[in-house]
């Protein structure tokens, strides 16, 4: 089908546009373009890169001790 015959096929069916309005072959055009570079970004393989990133974890009820302040658990 056309993008023109598929949007009077959606006009037809009484599908509005996204702001109410009918559908252009422009719109049926631009919603199958966007969808399409969608899925490429979707499918892309993408190459695997490791990073030489790195935690450490600090207890600071421990610093928190060491300069006089105590917790106080109920």
């Amino acid at each position: 089908m056309t993008f023109d015959a598929i949007a009077e096929w959606l006009n037809e069916k009484k599908y509005p546009t996204v702001r109410g309005k009918k559908f252009r072959g422009a719109h049926v055009h631009s919603i199958l373009k966007k969808r399409l570079a969608k899925e490429e970004l979707l499918n892309r393989e993408y190459p695997k890169v490791w990073s030489d990133f790195s935690m450490e974890v600090v207890d600071k009820t421990i610093l928190m001790s060491d300069f006089g302040f105590h917790s106080e658990k109920k």
